[in-house]
């Protein structure tokens, strides 16, 4: 049910950024088309809203995280697919960033390549790293550059939202 609702949440999250829109206008109706229960939706809205929601500091998060890439270079796919892991792992811990990782290679592989996995496998990785020791990732942002670890960047969901 949860791989199928990041499943869903992905294609989502590919069809918002396609018509340049941060409006879940789109997504519910993406989603109320869906013949799934309404367990398996609810959990792709969460994802979806979220993912949105914290867009601009996941993708702050991604591009540290990102070496010898950009992330406006990566696919749509892809760089979605790192997007809603992102949220995950700093926003929404309902699931084990090992979880997290795992579906998110699962997604590369259903929705892109199997040479994808291995880059989305160490950047989630490493901004996981950067969630358990932020002090650290601090640190080394401002040797590496002008970019650190903000209190947005790990403050969680439930915080946020009350």
């Amino acid at each position: 049910m949860r791989h199928q609702s990041r499943s869903y949440a992905l294609q989502a999250l590919y069809q918002s950024e396609m018509l340049q829109s941060k409006s879940m206008l789109h997504c519910d109706r993406f989603l109320e088309q869906l013949e799934t229960s309404d367990v398996t939706k609810q959990f792709a809205r969460e994802l979806i809203e979220g993912t949105l929601r914290f867009r601009k500091q996941i993708d702050r998060s991604l591009r540290r995280n990102l070496d010898s890439w950009k992330l406006n270079r990566l696919s749509f796919v892809v760089r979605n697919i790192l997007r809603l892991a992102a949220f995950e792992l700093c926003y929404h811990k309902q699931s084990s960033h090992q979880v997290v990782i795992n579906e998110a290679i699962e997604l590369c592989k259903d929705f892109v390549d199997d040479s994808s996995h291995g880059l989305v496998n160490s950047v989630l990785q490493k901004l996981h790293d950067e969630a358990q020791n932020p002090e650290k990732a601090s640190s080394e942002g401002k040797k590496n550059s002008s970019t650190s670890v903000t209190p947005e960047d790990t403050q969680s969901l439930e915080e946020t939202t009350g």
